[in-house]
C-alpha cells in the first residue's frame, strides 16, 4: 500500500518564547521552541483479540457449547483466508454467574456457567479486518476489543516524522529570532516529549507510543490543532505522534 504522506504547514502559534542565557556563566543567548509533527500512514496488518463466552446452566454443557463455538469460528477464520497458525487461545475460563439486580432483597439468582476464551486473530492483509468485525459484531456470543493496528513502514515512518518535528521547531526559532534581530545558531539540544492522542486516548494508553485509529477518508487541512498533521484516505491508519522541544544558540 503506498503511503500518503502530506506534511501541512506548520502552525504560526509559538510555544514559549523569550530569548533567554542558557547558563548564568556565560554570555550564550538561545531560543527555545517545540515542533509537533502528527501524521498517519495506513496499516497493512493487525492483531484482533475476540472474546467468546457461553453461558449454560452447567459447567459440562457450558465448556461443550464454547468448544463447539470457537471450531466453528476457526473454520470461519479459515474461510475467510486466516490460517489456523495465525489463531492463539489466551485466558480460557469458567466461572459461575448470577444476577444480582435485585436490590432490595439483595438475594442473588443463579444463572449459571459462563464458559469464556480469547482468541487472539493476527491478520496479514488488513483488507480481511473490517469484514470481519462485522461478522464477529452479528454474533452475540463474540465481543472483540480495538485491533492492534500494525505497519511494515512504521520504522522508517517514525524516522522521518522525528526529522519534520525538528525542522519545524527550528522555523519557529528562525522567525522569533529575526523578529528580535538576532540569528539563529547551531542545535543546543532536543528532546522528545509526550503528545496525547487527539483522536481517542482511551483506544491507547501508552501516550508516549504510536496510537492505532480508525478514521473514515478525510482531509487534515481543516484541523485547527497547532500540529502539523495529514491523514490518508483509507479505514485503518496509524497515528504518529512526535513533539521535540529544542533549544538553539543565538548569535
Amino acid at each position: 500500500m503506498k503511503t500518503r504522506l502530506a506534511i501541512a504547514a506548520f502552525a504560526v502559534a509559538f510555544v514559549a518564547l523569550p530569548l533567554f542565557a542558557a547558563d548564568s556563566n556565560s554570555n550564550q543567548r538561545s531560543i527555545t521552541t517545540m515542533g509537533t509533527v502528527n501524521v498517519t500512514i495506513p496499516a497493512d496488518s493487525a492483531k484482533l483479540t475476540v472474546s467468546i463466552s457461553a453461558l449454560e446452566p452447567t459447567l459440562e454443557q457450558s465448556n461443550n457449547r464454547l468448544d463447539a463455538t470457537l471450531a466453528s469460528f476457526r473454520e470461519e477464520l479459515k474461510t475467510r483466508g486466516i490460517p489456523a497458525k495465525a489463531v492463539v487461545l489466551n485466558k480460557r475460563d469458567a466461572r459461575k454467574e448470577w444476577d444480582n439486580s435485585n436490590y432490595q432483597t439483595r438475594e442473588r439468582k443463579f444463572l449459571g456457567y459462563r464458559a469464556s476464551v480469547q482468541v487472539i486473530v493476527s491478520i496479514d492483509d488488513i483488507s480481511k479486518l473490517s469484514p470481519l468485525i462485522t461478522y464477529i459484531g452479528l454474533h452475540e456470543e463474540f465481543g472483540s476489543y480495538h485491533p492492534d493496528l500494525r505497519s511494515s513502514k512504521i520504522g522508517e515512518e517514525r524516522k522521518a516524522v522525528l526529522a519534520s518535528a525538528l525542522r519545524t521547531a527550528r522555523d519557529k526559532a528562525a522567525i522569533v529570532a529575526q523578529e528580535g534581530g538576532a540569528k539563529l545558531g547551531a542545535l543546543l539540544n532536543a528532546t522528545e516529549e509526550e503528545v496525547r492522542d487527539s483522536y481517542s486516548s482511551n483506544w491507547n494508553t501508552n501516550l508516549m507510543s504510536n496510537s492505532s485509529v480508525i478514521v473514515p477518508g478525510n482531509d487534515a487541512s481543516n484541523s485547527d490543532d497547532d500540529s502539523d498533521s495529514a491523514t490518508p484516505t483509507g479505514d485503518h491508519v496509524i497515528s504518529i505522534n512526535v513533539r521535540i522541544r529544542a533549544t538553539f544558540a543565538l548569535q
